[in-house]
């Protein structure tokens, strides 16, 4: 969209906040505690009940912006106590302006049109459902109203972003009063089903994995080329990174947030991506490997742990089957370090397990690796030596009559407790980390598929369980002391 001149740009932007509820004032003088300050548009809402303000500028530039405007802009937030800075230029922004906005509450925006498809700054909330799913007395299980299929989770800042399958969008939920804040919509794509109609229809991508990293939500869009980048504050989708392989994949994030890592599920290779100015660095799988539902950042140390499904060896050996395996990667030397090899041997030949998930115990820096289809269970790593140090097994339960494992598919901790959503057991075990002996085991009622994933806020687990359209919440002050 081209806009006549810098005044038509600013009331366009000022407009499309007015369009979303908010008021809006073009060419405003805000009073700080140091200066008074003329902004080019000043916006107020309401948020969850109290008055947010953000200060926009609007750069009709034939040049990207500098450093020195974002810079110049956060002081004016700071001075008149906004809750946010917006940088708006059709032509971008320097590698110094990026750099300037990384971790502080500056948002930068390329494209207004764009901005407005997707931002989402109205209220649209609505509480959970209480109903019975036939979980443990003390799961406590809320179901969706519409039909959405919660599957990833990620909390952050008392709020947990739960990721739906069918319905193809984020839900900020908050855990403490059972209430859906927003919903943020992912990318739309037109459906042609083979039928006597044939009728032209859209649906939605649905949502993988998620991370956050610089105050920005990323999500593996799934069966798309994307990944999105959502801003938190504005909940617009503000980039579309574009990745070998889609979207299918898993997500993690450095620990001050200044990179993302994305091992793909159908390319062999992992991508460094930089949180503030998106550039890509890809990395091959070592040699043979393919295929990752899992990995992880080290708080501390530069290593990733990539869980690969396909490709391992054991002694030199590569065994007919699946051949899983835990690839170890240190960012400084830029090289694989150690290969843990983790598929079972069974008649001389590898089962079909995986790797599914990674949770870190900073307390003993180790790693509990969650295994898909393995009797194994879950693996434990200790990270200064890079060996396993064992493994904690799970027995299939009365409801589990398919399975030979119970495929604990998301692990969180909790205090000195080791939560495990075992899925063909539909259930979440509570282990005693130090001895691993089960404290609790939490049943959470029999639908297709079982439970998904779990997270930890406050005090209680949360649980996404999507064919029960919903979430399970487990008060974990009651836990038995061991």
């Amino acid at each position: 969209m081209s806009y006549m001149n810098w005044r038509e740009y600013q009331n366009e932007a000022a407009a499309y906040f007015r369009r979303q509820g908010c008021s809006a004032e073009v060419d405003a003088s805000v009073k700080g505690l140091r200066a008074q300050h003329k902004v080019d548009v000043v916006v107020n809402f309401l948020r969850a009940g109290i008055e947010c303000k953000w200060i926009i500028d609007c750069k009709l530039w034939n040049t990207r912006v500098p450093k020195e405007k974002v810079e110049a802009l956060r002081s004016i937030v700071e001075d008149v106590g906004a809750d946010r800075g917006i940088i708006i230029s059709e032509k971008g922004f320097q590698k110094g302006a990026i750099e300037a906005a990384r971790g502080a509450n500056i948002t930068l925006i390329t494209s207004l049109e764009d901005f407005e498809i997707t931002a989402q700054t109205h209220s649209f909330s609505f509480e959970l459902v209480p109903y019975n799913s036939g979980a443990g007395v003390r799961a406590a299980s809320y179901r969706f109203p519409g039909h959405e299929k919660p599957h990833s989770l990620v909390a952050a800042k008392d709020i947990v972003y739960v990721g739906n399958w069918d319905s193809g969008n984020i839900a900020l939920l908050d855990p403490r009063r059972k209430f859906i804040l927003d919903v943020i919509d992912l990318d739309k794509y037109e459906m042609v089903r083979a039928s006597q109609d044939s009728r032209r229809r859209v649906g939605q991508y649905p949502p993988g994995s998620l991370t956050i990293a610089d105050n920005k939500l990323f999500v593996g869009q799934v069966f798309s080329e994307f990944i999105l980048v959502i801003d938190i504050e504005t909940r617009a989708i503000i980039r579309r990174i574009v990745t070998p392989g889609g979207g299918e994949g898993e997500l993690a994030s450095s620990s001050d947030g200044r990179f993302v890592y994305f091992s793909s599920n159908k390319v062999p290779e992992f991508l460094i991506i930089d949180s503030a100015t998106f550039a890509l660095h890809s990395i091959p799988y070592p040699a043979k490997g393919r295929g990752s539902m899992c990995i992880f950042a080290h708080p501390t140390e530069p290593l990733l742990y990539i869980g690969i499904q396909r490709g391992g060896h054991l002694n030199g050996v590569s065994y007919p089957g699946g051949n899983s395996f835990l690839a170890v990667y240190d960012l400084v030397k830029r090289c694989y370090v150690a290969e843990l090899y983790l598929a079972e041997i069974i008649d001389g030949s590898s089962d079909n397990s995986a790797p599914c998930s990674i949770i870190y115990d900073p307390n003993e820096d180790r790693l509990y690796i969650g295994m898909f289809q393995s009797r194994k269970g879950i693996y434990v790593m200790d990270c200064r030596t890079n060996r396993l140090q064992g493994n904690i097994p799970f027995t299939a339960n009365d409801t589990n009559r398919c399975f030979p494992s119970v495929d604990p598919l998301s692990q969180a901790i909790w205090n000195g407790y080791l939560l495990s959503v075992n899925r063909n057991n539909y259930e979440l075990t509570i282990l005693d980390k130090t001895t691993t002996q089960i404290a609790e085991v939490i049943p959470l009622g029999v639908s297709p598929n079982g439970p998904k994933d779990v997270v930890v806020s406050g005090s209680e687990a949360i649980v996404s369980y999507p064919e029960q359209h919903g979430l399970v919440f487990v008060d974990l002050s009651q836990v038995p002391v061991m």
